[in-house]
Order: structure tokens, then C-alpha cells, then sequence
């Protein structure tokens, strides 16, 4: 409550003093003087004779009831019980509004007995002029009709307005806007005073004139009377001003003119008219002033609102049928709350010094924040475009915030991965026999795979079967799985058969089948080949894989042969067997 006082207080300040006077809804009336009155219907003293001062009686009655209005100046009557003595009526319905009767000496009403369509009666102006409504000071003797009464409002343009199925009730007891209750009636008959407490009545009858009438001089007031009873009676006119003119709309003011949702704002108006009949809506738009619609209850000068996004606010200013509207003013709301989504993480790093990698925020609102984090994370504080490759791995909060009184702030989570796997064999080359033995890798789960085709290599394991593989050198990948895989690779070879095949004949006879023996060997070292006869005695020697024994100086028959060698592994082998040679 004292923040609003405050406001309050301050756009007050802000209006000046002329801000604290409220719209005055009264009309500016002005009694009209008419001619064209027929009877006189108010007695007035110091006769006391009615007949003697009056030319008929407000109703038509019987010869021998018939029944007038009377003048306080009436022998018996006074203020409180009687019209006034000097014709002067405030109504007791509408501030502001007065009737002048015409003078009590001549005629002072307008009295219509029967059907007057052919010969209709009118009130005519003495000085002609503009106004909003025409108010009839008017009432009825012998009871009330149906609504058969026409009255037509005259201008000095020639054209008129006219009101059709209008109701002026019985002088006593109507139901309508009295403007006086008079108190007491004077018999026409026998001079007889009749006091009526509440009765008789003179109503207000109100016409509203059209706003393409406001400009328009009234001239004159025609009424038409359609039935026989009642007798109708017009006794006074009076126009009313009123909204002549569209009223200003003027400027609309708010305090604060910036506040955080839920925050209240006091509304206010200047240089708007304030007189006449001046009503107030304000209204608020939030498409930027493209749409208004109406504020329900803010029907103030000031109002207090409550705005939750930035609103623009205006009032319609309005004068009966005529309305304007107020420059409009604008109470910014900054947001109290932000969003920031980046995409589903987490992020896979590039190998550190490598090719820039980023990754963006797939939205954030409102736009012209600000993106912090801890240290560590490579972020553009503008767009919160985060460096992947030159950030640290690990889980950081990225803030988002905006810079105002509101602190709009908005977080998340997000997850930097810079995944490395490791491959290791327990030898780099191996001879075509048994298993390479198992690999060591990191992280568990990946898959192998090899290049060229020829290994006989284990996806899951990473074991090679190294008997079942071609020779050759290969390069072996693996691979983690994960959000974030990454591959590790080695190079190793495979060397030729590193167990020799050893023949048992030779018959070197020049067809060039089995001409010689010569081992099936390679990747050996420390080659020695010695061929015996079958008394021992060493016919043949040789350190050179590639060359053979052809028995060139030997006879057919069997012979015995050792050959030694180091293998592809730097195991040291050696094998005896024997060989026939058939000539």
C-alpha cells in the first residue's frame, strides 16, 4: 500500500492541481423563454377567487370538480406547499436544472385538451440557440395515457427531430422524474384548497437531441397529442448544454512508466476536458497500439494497473454521444524470467589446438542478454557460442541474463566430452603362428577393425589369430562406443610361415620336378643346411636359404639332413630328417 501512495502521490505531482478535480457531470442549463402558451392554469393571490385569476383548470374534471395549480402568493398557501412566487423551479431530480413558468397574471401553459393531430401546439423560442437536450417541464390532468405523445424539436435550419411515443404521467401519483412536488391544488369550482403532501407533480420530459444536431439553433417545440384524455400540459422549457463539442482526450500519464511484472502502475490523464458529462474508459494494448481493448472497471481518471508484459494505455474520453482519445503512454515491463536451451548434449571435443569446433544455443529469451559460466568453458558472453575445442572437458552452468531491474535469469547443464582411446599389442611383428595375445585399449566396449583384409582379427576382443592370418602389415583401429567415440590405432606385422617343409625325395633328372632340396623357409636368420650320407660322412653344407642340395656328386640312395635356423620370433630351431635320392 505505500508504494502505491507513492505512485499515487507522485503523478499528482506530475499533473498539477487541476489533476485532483473529478469530471462534473452536470449539464449547463439554461430555462428558455417561449411563446405560445394558451391557458393560465396557477392561481395567485391575493385574490382568492381561482376563477377570477385563471382562464382554465389544469384538468378537464366535471363542472363541478375541476382543479388549478396555485402561487405561494395564494391566501393559505405558502413556499412549502405551493408553486413559487417568483416561477422559478429547481428540480429535485436533475442538479442544475431549472424551469422558469411564464408570469401567473397570463397565460402559462401550453394546455392540449383532446386529439390535436390536425391543429398541433407550439412553444416558440424568443432566442434561438444550440444545446444538447431540450427538457420539458410537463404533466397531465385526468389520468395518464399510453405513450401517444409526439414532440418535435425545431431548428432555425429549417429541419427538426422528433420524438415519437413519449409519456408525460397524471399530476398526481406518476411514476416518471418529478421535477417539483408541489404540495397542493386550488379548486376552479369553489376556491377550496386541497393539501397533497407529494401531489401534485410537473415532471421532466428529456430530449436528446443527436450530435448532428448540437450545432443546430433550437427554434421552437412542436407537441402533438393523439388521444382525447388526459388533458396534457406544457409549462416550461429549458435547453441543456452539454458535450456541445468532442471532448479532448488529452494525455495519459502512468508512475511508474517501467516496472517488473506484478508491479502496480498508476494511470492518469492531462489537459483532458473535465466538464460537462464526461465518462472515462481506459483501455490497453499489447500488440504495440495496432489493438485497444477496454480495462472492465477502469472507469476512473486515475487507475491503478498491474501490467505483466510491456502495455501501452490510453482513455477514451467520452461525452454523451462524442468521445475522444488520449495520447497513449507507454509502461515498459521488462521480463522477469529468461529461457536459454542448447542442443542435447553432450558435446564431443575436437583434439585440443585442432580445427575450431562450437556448438549454439538452439533459443534463448529475450534476446540482448548476457552468457557466463565457469572457468573452463570457452563462451562468447553475446551469442553463448561455446568453443568446444579450446574448452576444458567436464559439466558447466551456463547463465543466461538479462540486464535489467527485473534480474531475468535463466540456467542450464551442459556436458563437454574429449574422448581418447588407446590401443596397445603385446609385440609390433609376429610370425604365422598361434595368437597375438590380447590387446590393452581404452575405454572398454569399443570395436576392432583392421586394414587390409587378411587378419583374422576379433571385433570384440581384439585377439588375432595369427595362424589363420595373411602375411603382411596391417593397421588396427578400435573404436569406443558412446555419445562421443573415439579411435586409437596401431600398425604390426605379420611375417611368412616360419615352420619349414621339409621334403623326403629328390630326383634330379633335369624334368625340373623336385630337382633339388631346398627348404620352403623365409623370415630366418642364422641359416644352416648339412646333408650326411648314410655312414655319416657330410656330403653337403650351406648358409643360403635360397640355394639347395641337387646330389650332382652323390649316388641314389638315402641320405640324412640338418638344418638349423633362427625364426621370424628369434626363436633358434633345429630339425633332422632324412631324404632318398632316386636317379
Amino acid at each position: 500500500m505505500r508504494t502505491k501512495i507513492t505512485h499515487l502521490a507522485l503523478l499528482f505531482a506530475l499533473l498539477g492541481p487541476g489533476a485532483l478535480r473529478t469530471a462534473r457531470a452536470q449539464t449547463v442549463y439554461v430555462p428558455a423563454a417561449v411563446t405560445g402558451f394558451t391557458d393560465d392554469v396557477v392561481a395567485e393571490g391575493p385574490n382568492s377567487n381561482v376563477a377570477a385569476t385563471t382562464t382554465n383548470s389544469v384538468d378537464r374534471g366535471i363542472p363541478t370538480v375541476r382543479w388549478c395549480f396555485a402561487s405561494s402568493t395564494f391566501p393559505g398557501l405558502n413556499a412549502s406547499n405551493a408553486l413559487p412566487a417568483n416561477g422559478t423551479i429547481n428540480s429535485i431530480s436533475t442538479t442544475g436544472l431549472t424551469f422558469q413558468l411564464a408570469s401567473y397574471t397570463g397565460p402559462n401553459s401550453l394546455r392540449i385538451d383532446g386529439d390535436n393531430r390536425a391543429n398541433p401546439a407550439t412553444l416558440t423560442l424568443t432566442n434561438p440557440q444550440p444545446c444538447s437536450e431540450v427538457m420539458v417541464l410537463a404533466t397531465e390532468g385526468n389520468g395518464t395515457t399510453a405513450a401517444d405523445k409526439i414532440f418535435r424539436v425545431n431548428f432555425t435550419d429549417g429541419t427538426n427531430q422528433t420524438f415519437n411515443g413519449v409519456t408525460v404521467p397524471d399530476w398526481f401519483n406518476g411514476t416518471i422524474t418529478p421535477a417539483i412536488n408541489v404540495g397542493s391544488r386550488v379548486s376552479y369550482v369553489t376556491n377550496a384548497i386541497d393539501i397533497t403532501p407529494n401531489n401534485p407533480r410537473l415532471y421532466e420530459v428529456r430530449l436528446n437531441l443527436s450530435v448532428a444536431n448540437y450545432s443546430k439553433s433550437v427554434q421552437s417545440i412542436t407537441v402533438i397529442k393523439s388521444v382525447v384524455d388526459p388533458v396534457l400540459n406544457v409549462m416550461a422549457i429549458s435547453l441543456g448544454s452539454n458535450c456541445l463539442g468532442v471532448p479532448t482526450g488529452g494525455t495519459a500519464i502512468a508512475n511508474p512508466a517501467s516496472v517488473c511484472p506484478g508491479q502496480q502502475v498508476v494511470l492518469g490523464l492531462t489537459g483532458a476536458s473535465a466538464t460537462g458529462g464526461i465518462t472515462y474508459q481506459w483501455q490497453a494494448s499489447t500488440d504495440g497500439g495496432t489493438t485497444y481493448n477496454n480495462i472492465a472497471g477502469a472507469t476512473s481518471t486515475f487507475y491503478t494497473v498491474t501490467p505483466s508484459v510491456t502495455t501501452r494505455y490510453r482513455a477514451v474520453v467520452t461525452c454523451r454521444l462524442q468521445s475522444s482519445n488520449s495520447s497513449a503512454v507507454t509502461v515498459t515491463v521488462p521480463p522477469a524470467s529468461a529461457t536459454v536451451v542448447y542442443p542435447t548434449g553432450p558435446y564431443c571435443q575436437g583434439n585440443a589446438g585442432g580445427p575450431a569446433q562450437t556448438v549454439v544455443p538452439t533459443s534463448f529469451t529475450p534476446a540482448g542478454g548476457t552468457f557466463t559460466s565457469g572457468a573452463g568453458l570457452v563462451l562468447d558472453a553475446t551469442t553463448g557460442a561455446v568453443n568446444l575445442t579450446a574448452s576444458t572437458p567436464g559439466t558447466y552452468t551456463v547463465t543466461y541474463t538479462i540486464p535489467n531491474s527485473c534480474q531475468a535469469v535463466a540456467s542450464t547443464s551442459i556436458t563437454l566430452v574429449r574422448a581418447v582411446a588407446s590401443l596397445a599389442y603385446p609385440a609390433s611383428t609376429y610370425c604365422r603362428v598361434g595368437s597375438s595375445g590380447a590387446p590393452t585399449f581404452q575405454p572398454a566396449g569399443g570395436t576392432f577393425t583392421a586394414t587390409p583384409a587378411g587378419l583374422a582379427l576379433n571385433a570384440s576382443t581384439g585377439l588375432i589369430d595369427i595362424g589363420n592370418s595373411t602375411a603382411g602389415t596391417y593397421t588396427v583401429s578400435y573404436t569406443s562406443s558412446g555419445a562421443c567415440p573415439a579411435t586409437a590405432t596401431t600398425s604390426l606385422t605379420v611375417k611368412s610361415d616360419a615352420v619349414p617343409q621339409f621334403p623326403n625325395v629328390i630326383t634330379p633328372n633335369g624334368d625340373d620336378q623336385n630337382e633339388e632340396l631346398k627348404l620352403r623357409i623365409s623370415d630366418v636368420t642364422g641359416y644352416r643346411l648339412r646333408v650326411f650320407n648314410r655312414w655319416g660322412r657330410k656330403v653337403y653344407e650351406s648358409n643360403d636359404a635360397t640355394k639347395g642340395w641337387k646330389a650332382e656328386d652323390n649316388s641314389a640312395g638315402m641320405y640324412y639332413y640338418q638344418v638349423e635356423y633362427t625364426d621370424c620370433a628369434g626363436r633358434r630351431q633345429e630339425s633332422k630328417t632324412w631324404i632318398e635320392v632316386i636317379k
